[in-house]
Order: structure tokens, then sequence, then C-alpha cells
């Protein structure tokens, strides 16, 4: 239970943005409470960092929403849990194995954390400089306009994706090493029914993610993430 009085000293910390009718961080139901402690240790070190983020426990989450999901407003991270009325809050955890379940949790989270730091650098959408973002096969095989950009907006959603789920395995290798191996093996198993070249088809950045030289703990997730994101970019 110590995870969970931690994950209520979080919420009542940070809760500095919420939804009309969000719950109390006292009222916090025990899926509530394991998300939350999950997402502790990331999201301590991010507002050490002097990242803008606050917590969002949703009184109702909307049909089909993600469990956990970042959004940016007015300059500020909001670290969105969508629990109440979601099957997929529960099956997350039920689907990780328990000894799995902290480190996969904190992966998760760095993600979206990931996506913080895109968008607070101004970055978010955006390729590092020297490389053209050019339409792909997809994007210019389609017959029009409207279609086109639908593909366009596929090509920068997965580029995102990518990077965020370095920025989980960066965290991952620099704070779980002993359960690297596995929590890789979980992303490559989320992913591994995605629609090719889709919104969220990070395959080929997950294989650079198994390079024994792939993260090396000498600097932060942000930039060991860009490393490695940079190279896969170049052979996309």
């Amino acid at each position: 239970m110590a995870a969970a009085r931690t994950a209520s000293a979080l919420a009542l910390a940070v809760l500095l943005l919420a939804a009309r009718g969000a719950p109390a961080a006292a009222d916090l139901t025990d899926t509530e409470h394991r998300w939350l402690a999950g997402a502790t240790p990331p999201v301590a070190w991010a507002l050490k960092q002097g990242m803008p983020i606050d917590i969002v426990v949703l009184p109702q989450a909307e049909p089909g929403a993600a469990p956990l999901a970042m959004g940016y407003e007015d300059g500020r991270c909001k670290l969105v849990f969508a629990m109440r009325g979601n099957p997929a809050a529960e099956a997350t955890l039920a689907a990780i194995p328990a000894p799995l379940l902290q480190a996969t949790l904190e992966a998760m989270t760095a993600h979206e954390i990931g996506h913080c730091q895109r968008h607070r650098s101004g970055a978010f959408d955006s390729l590092p400089g020297g490389l053209a973002d050019k339409p792909d096969v997809i994007e210019t095989s389609q017959p029009t306009a409207e279609l086109q950009a639908m593909a366009r907006e596929m090509r920068i959603t997965r580029r995102e994706e990518a990077f965020a789920d370095l920025v989980g395995l960066a965290w991952t290798h620099a704070r779980h090493a002993d359960q690297y191996a596995q929590v890789l093996s979980w992303f490559d198993a989320a992913r591994s029914d995605e629609t090719p070249r889709g919104f969220h088809d990070t395959r080929h950045w997950l294989k650079l993610a198994h390079d024994a030289d792939a993260f090396t703990d000498t600097a932060s997730p942000f930039e060991q993430a860009a490393t490695l994101w940079q190279r896969g970019l170049l052979d996309d």
C-alpha cells in the first residue's frame, strides 16, 4: 500500500488541472492508485527538470479512450488518466506480468512525457535540422488532397510515437536495466499488429532499440531517444 499512498501524494501535489467533478485524491479507485503509482517516478523526475506537467484524473472516460494520454494546452502538458468506465485501464494492468508492472507503467508514462518534451521544445511534428520532410510513398499514392492530408498526419504521428517509445525505453534502460529486455519485448508485442507505417507503427525504431549500444545512460532520456530516433529517420 506504500505505492498507493505515494500516488495519492503525487495526485494531491500536482493535480493542478482537472475536469469539473474530477475525483479528489482520497476518492481514487484502486485502478487509479496503481496507475498513479506507476507514473510517480518519471513524473517526479520530469517535474524536477522544470517540465510544466499537470495531472488530470477524469471523472468519466470517453468511449475508446486510452487509459493514459498526454495533451498540451496553453504551454502546459496534461497527463490524463482516463480510468473510470474504461475497461482498457484494468485490462492493461491485468495483461502485464506482475513483476514487470511497475517498470512497464513507468515506461508508458515516460513515453507520454516524451510527447510533452517535443511540444514544449516547439519541435512537435517537425524533423531535426538537415532532414527534409518529404511525402512517403503512401502519401504520394493517395488520389485526393484530403486523403493525402490524412496520410501526412499518419506519417507525422508515427514519427512522434517512435520518439516517445524511445524515451520510454531510454528511461527503462537507466532505471530498470535488469528488466529492459522484457519491457522492450512488451513494446514489440504492443506494436506487433499495427498497420504497416500506420499511426503507431514504431517497429522500425524498436528494432534499433535491440542493439546492445542503443542506450548509454550518459545523457537524459530525451537526448538518448533523439540520437536513436534520428538514426532511424535516416533510413525510414
